[in-house]
């Protein structure tokens, strides 16, 4: 190894630095001193160079009247060709300019861009690396440079976090690369462009193959995007499914261009086209799209062009109408008919994030008052109810904050009033059940099916209670308030037309998915119906999903042994709006028997016979 006066000494040789085009290695030839620089200054310094283990050719070295003392006559032969001395490279057999006068900067530009010499990976030699082992402690291992893995990681590095390809050409992120690692070649953008693509149809090859022997059945999501500064759309199509392991996966098949207009024809030809490409047109579960007309003709037009026996139930389940954009639809529909309930709430969040001047003097306020503000105050967009029920959480916290404002703001005219802060409150509390069961229904790491029928049932017992008064009648209540309440009554009933609509197209096959949830088998739906359409409609209903899941069982049956599959499926908790589903359904398995043992005809009898397990907040349905 070399010492501190050995690599410093180095500067002394007087040579002239490469073009910026090629990393610029530290200087190896002898110092001002006579000592030898460090070795591994080098791009990647060979354990053993071609010096030491080829025969040398003692006709072509010429003599030398002085012992050459860089290092980098280890890697090259001094020749006579022509009358002139040269300088042979023991990789390539490349001849360059050899005589004194010449120097030694262009040989060691040439080792750097030696393409034998960068080739010959058996003569790489190892460094040392720190890493830190699982239980924190600190490990030495093996290091050798490798140029194409960090090209690789360079580019997934640049489509992970969306950085701009231009980044690599950026002076401040190449003088970066050469001192953290100055044996790394930054490649120029069109490079790196071409290294993303290159890795993407790989990872596309793979995943045709993959699917191609595959055996179990893939839910397909996809979903219509415009560009806004390109007015294109995009579709994006999703594929959801258990691997062999019991792992969930999902896998982004295709980003693809639509042409407009963007009919029913359209959509179906691109999704069609998606499916053929990745051999899933007869392993399809379900496609879930948005709730449009033109997507639900779309998925009428698929079916007549995928094969009706590879689909469950001929095609009845195919159709999946997306639950969280139902869902959105719902509270946007009741939240337009709100109009100035809320106003002067949005106004003030308004008026004091309007400028930064403002915002300080609300953040000043609140250190004066010892309030914490740790949430800032967020104006909502009108067309996204969720951002409005962010804005209310959010202005909540400082009314005594707005209170104290508008004693001293005398621009400041628009300070909600008690009545307002009131109706704020009790929006935040029915728009929290939707917040928190949308947010629940987006899980991309556990499993949401069995999720979706007792959360829904939730929000139809809720608005069933809100469209009911529970306090004093309407000419009991101040003007102010009976106003507030009658506007809140319109949104409920407003919202309940909504969820009326979509009941019907969401909750058959969302009860089969609580069916095979251990906790709750047929005495979910039996509590649920009961509840919602009384004992006699709630046997009926019952009937008819235990019917569908038999179907389903016989097709099943039918097919080939599937593939076990693993995961994490770990159920967030909510807890608003879960409460009255919960007390119904204990209340009702308080009332049932004991089940005793009985003959069973099928593996399903066996299952719904079977007692339930019990209800946990962590129960993991995939890894049971």
């Amino acid at each position: 190894m070399a010492s501190p006066t050995q690599s410093s000494s180095a500067a002394a040789d007087g040579e002239t630095p490469v073009s910026s085009a090629v990393p610029t290695p530290t200087p190896i030839s002898s110092a001002a001193n006579g000592t030898p620089a460090a070795s591994t200054d080098l791009e990647e310094v060979p354990s053993k160079t071609p010096r030491e283990t080829e025969p040398q050719d003692a006709h072509k070295v010429a003599g030398v009247r002085r012992k050459l003392k860089s290092l980098v006559w280890d890697e090259f032969e001094r020749v006579l060709v022509g009358g002139k001395m040269k300088a042979e490279c023991q990789w390539c057999h490349n001849k360059l300019v050899g005589e004194t006068k010449d120097g030694t900067s262009h040989l060691r530009a040439h080792l750097v861009t030696c393409p034998a010499r960068q080739t010959t990976t058996a003569w790489k030699q190892a460094k040392l690396k720190l890493t830190k082992g699982e239980d924190g402690k600190v490990n030495v291992e093996n290091y050798v440079f490798d140029q194409e893995l960090c090209r690789k990681q360079l580019s997934l590095m640049l489509c992970c976090h969306e950085y701009p390809l231009a980044i690599v050409d950026h002076a401040g992120f190449r003088k970066f690369c050469s001192i953290l690692q100055p044996m790394f070649k930054v490649v120029s953008r069109q490079t790196i462009r071409k290294d993303i693509i290159e890795m993407h149809e790989g990872q596309r090859d793979k995943m045709i193959k993959y699917f191609a022997n595959f055996k179990n059945r893939v839910a397909v999501t996809s979903d219509l995007w415009i560009a806004g500064h390109q007015r294109r759309g995009y579709m994006a199509v999703t594929a959801h499914y258990i691997d062999g392991s019991w792992n969930l996966k999902s896998f982004l098949l295709r980003f693809v261009y639509v042409p407009a207009p963007h009919t029913a024809t359209v959509l179906c030809e691109v999704l069609h086209e998606v499916l053929v490409e990745f051999h899933l047109e007869r392993k399809i579960s379900t496609i879930t799209l948005d709730n449009c007309t033109t997507n639900d003709k779309a998925v009428e037009e698929l079916q007549d062009k995928l094969d009706s026996s590879s689909l469950k139930l001929g095609g009845k389940m195919l159709h999946m109408r997306c639950c969280a954009h139902i869902l959105n639809l719902i509270v946007k529909d009741g939240l337009a008919v709100l109009g100035d309930g809320i106003e002067r709430v949005r106004d003030s969040v308004g008026f004091w994030s309007a400028t930064p001047k403002r915002h300080e003097k609300f953040e000043k306020t609140c250190r004066l008052m010892n309030i914490d503000y740790s949430k800032r105050l967020s104006l909502d967009c009108k067309t996204r109810w969720n951002s409005t029920y962010i804005m209310l959480s959010i202005a909540v916290l400082y009314r005594d904050v707005f209170d104290r404002l508008s004693l001293r703001e005398k621009q400041f005219n628009c300070c909600p009033s008690t009545a307002d802060w009131n109706f704020a409150k009790e929006m935040i509390e029915r728009l929290k059940l939707f917040y928190d069961i949308t947010s629940l229904w987006s899980g991309k790491h556990y499993v949401t099916a069995n999720l979706f029928f007792p959360k829904v049932c939730g929000i139809n017992l809720a608005i069933r209670k809100w469209t009911t008064p529970t306090y004093m009648q309407l000419d009991e209540m101040p003007e102010q308030i009976r106003q507030q309440y009658q506007i809140m009554q319109q949104m409920y009933e407003e919202m309940k037309k909504k969820f009326d609509k979509y009941w019907s197209d969401v909750h058959g096959l969302m009860a089969i998915a609580t069916v095979l949830d251990l906790r709750y088998k047929l005495h979910m739906l039996q509590a649920l119906y009961g509840s919602l359409y009384g004992p006699e409609a709630a046997c009926i209903e019952v009937a008819r999903v235990k019917m569908m899941l038999r179907e389903l069982l016989v097709e099943y049956q039918d097919d080939s042994s599937a593939a076990t599959t693993s995961g994490s499926s770990a159920e967030p908790a909510v807890k608003q709006g879960e409460d009255e589903v919960f007390d119904i359904f204990d209340q009702y398995m308080s009332s049932q028997p004991t089940v005793s043992a009985m003959l069973v005809h099928t593996e399903l009898d066996l299952y719904l016979e079977e007692p339930t397990l019990p209800r946990t907040k962590d129960f993991d349905i995939i890894n049971w």
